[in-house]
């Protein structure tokens, strides 16, 4: 893994009893960009995110996220990562600005108020308030 790379996935491998869900999984994804994973329902995504996440063990292949190894430095990859699901827990009453920064709040991030508008400015969204 370079310090380009985001994230970094060779062979991975899960299976529930004979379901094979992943299959010797490979992905590359480039820091800095965004990146989506879109399949069908039982397609492996939700494994796959589990896996690099920590949340669930792979059974073979290898992973780093952040550059940190989902086995070797699971702490450390967890203290890099932020993961939501498809229903964002944001607070309806706050605006999109607002819930960023109280996002960063809690993880204890410094400034805030200029991480959350160098998100904004990144994501160009259409409107925060």
């Amino acid at each position: 893994m370079t310090p380009t790379t985001a994230i970094e996935i060779r062979g991975l491998t899960k299976s529930y009893g004979d379901q094979h869900v992943l299959d010797g999984v490979d992905l590359t994804v480039p820091a800095g960009t965004i990146y989506a994973i879109l399949g069908s329902n039982g397609a492996g995504k939700t494994t796959t995110i589990r896996i690099l996440a920590t949340l669930l063990q792979a059974d073979s292949g290898t992973a780093r996220v952040a550059g940190h190894d989902i086995k070797d430095d699971p702490m450390r990859l967890r203290e890099s990562i932020s993961l939501t699901g498809q229903f964002a827990a944001v607070d309806k009453i706050l605006t999109g600005r607002e819930n960023l920064t109280r996002v960063a709040d809690l993880r204890h991030l410094p400034d805030a108020d200029e991480l959350a508008q160098q998100m904004l400015t990144r994501l160009d969204p259409v409107d925060v308030g």
